[in-house]
């Protein structure tokens, strides 16, 4: 009898332990409120990954003005709710230390779909790493799907996983009709939880140049490469020399007619500000057409180089220009406005600016007069510049000459 008394014993003793051991793995795997149930669904989108405290310090990548979208489903109607951003694991009721350099001061909540919206509900952040969600004159949040936004957060400074834990409780002051919630590892009597997991990530940066760009051609034809590969300095154009006159076997002007003769050019530029387009005239001294290398101009430039267009007329010698707005060729783009000292209005209207004063240049001056502008980039703009001269019955005889320059530059 002894003996079986020493073996029921040692059953006893064996039962007893296995009942202590169960008995303390219990609250591992048990929430302490006995009647919580784990949020399902559950997750954490953040609008920007990236640490705070890095090298980028705004925008997206720098871990500030960060939102957060939570979205979980719940098994019991809420009133109000927690989350704690920790370290460590996203274990409820384990210690809890916030992630370095975490900013929630100052957060706000934006409905995105549920009950838990603004207004109604507000959020507040009584310490870094900890917000708070409650139900003013709002909806209970009714078992079911929630998904709100909580923006204004500053992201932890530590490269890698941190975690959040999430409470929600029945009333609208965190379980204070019974247990309160008052730390991370004292939640109170919630009712749903659950953890997450989130990271922050280095950030992809993409460095690309894009050089500043002008491309300018002038020809004595449209050239017919520049509409399929438009121009550069691969694309040799025309000579653009003109010889003004009629008659054969050699053109000649004279006081009868007044003749033409016109020059073609392409502008392609990225400069933000556009581009613009001047002309100079090697004559200097007067700017029309000269028989001694500019010393004089006996064909001078019309109305006398006045900055404003005028009519050309059979009988008196003059010389000047005219010009539309920039055509953009095939898949060309922009605008190219004309200037109106050099815009035709009619018949034989031209320009040739040669005033210094009470203007924006001069064909004498050093850098030109502007003939067309842009404000934005170009992109295959074609322009046409019809030359006119015509000589009076007392235009001493010679030949007579004249070096344009056209000059393209770009306001980047």
């Amino acid at each position: 009898m002894i003996t079986k008394f020493r073996v029921l014993q040692r059953v006893g003793y064996t039962m007893a332990a296995v009942a202590l051991l169960v008995g303390v793995a219990y609250p591992v795997f048990r929430p302490k409120t006995a009647s919580a149930a784990q949020l399902l669904l559950r997750g954490i989108t953040l609008s920007d990954s990236g640490v705070s405290g890095g090298t980028i310090t705004t925008g997206v990548g720098s871990g500030t003005g960060v939102t957060y979208q939570v979205k979980f489903t719940t098994t019991t109607a809420a009133d109000s709710l927690i989350i704690d951003f920790c370290s460590q694991n996203p274990i409820i009721g384990d210690t809890c230390t916030v992630p370095t350099a975490m900013v929630t001061s100052g957060v706000g909540l934006a409905g995105v779909s549920g009950d838990i919206t603004s207004p109604g509900w507000a959020a507040t952040s009584a310490s870094a790493g900890h917000i708070e969600l409650a139900k003013g004159s709002g909806s209970t949040a009714a078992a079911g799907v929630q998904s709100f936004n909580l923006t204004g957060i500053t992201n932890t400074s530590t490269l890698g996983t941190f975690y959040a834990r999430i409470y929600t409780y029945s009333d609208a002051t965190f379980g204070s009709s019974t247990t309160a919630y008052t730390l991370p590892t004292a939640p109170g009597n919630y009712k749903d939880y659950g953890g997450i997991a989130l990271s922050t990530n280095q950030i992809i940066t993409i460095t690309a140049r894009v050089q500043e760009q002008l491309t300018f051609c002038v020809s004595g034809t449209i050239h017919s490469s520049w509409t399929t590969h438009g121009c550069d300095s691969t694309q040799a154009a025309d000579a653009p020399a003109l010889t003004l006159g009629h008659g054969t076997p050699t053109p000649t002007l004279d006081s009868t007619a007044i003749d033409t003769g016109s020059v073609y050019s392409q502008i392609s530029t990225n400069a933000t500000a556009g581009a613009t387009i001047a002309m100079r005239n090697s004559n200097t001294t007067c700017g029309g057409l000269s028989a001694n290398g500019g010393t004089s101009c006996d064909i001078p430039a019309i109305g006398t180089g006045g900055y404003v267009i005028g009519t050309m007329v059979i009988g008196t010698a003059a010389f000047g220009m005219s010009t539309g707005d920039g055509t953009p060729d095939t898949n060309g783009t922009g605008t190219l406005t004309a200037d109106a000292n050099y815009k035709s209005t009619g018949a034989n209207t031209y320009g040739m600016d040669t005033e210094t004063t009470g203007d924006t240049g001069s064909v004498i001056g050093t850098f030109g007069d502007p003939v067309a502008s842009s404000t934005a980039p170009l992109y295959r703009m074609d322009s046409t510049y019809t030359f006119a001269a015509v000589a009076s019955l007392t235009t001493p005889a010679g030949i007579y000459t004249a070096n344009i320059d056209l000059i393209a530059t770009g306001k980047f």
